[in-house]
């Protein structure tokens, strides 16, 4: 199953606007951030989401478009 690890994380599933499965599916987003919930980015990649979401999560809760 693709995008697996992500399919987990109901708070970043919400944060990318709850795509249909067919988008996730397709989605480079998706992708990276399936590759950074199974903790698979080099440390850069994952501090620089880790600011995103933490950002937003103070914030408020507008769609990832721009990582």
């Amino acid at each position: 199953m693709q995008k697996f690890e992500l399919k987990q994380n109901t708070i970043l599933l919400q944060l990318i606007g709850n795509l249909p499965a067919e988008e996730l599916e397709r989605s480079s987003l998706a992708t990276k951030l399936n590759g950074y919930v199974a903790e698979l980015c080099p440390p850069n990649i994952q501090k620089q989401i880790d600011a995103k979401i933490n950002n937003i999560i103070k914030k408020g809760w507008p769609i990832l478009r721009d990582l």
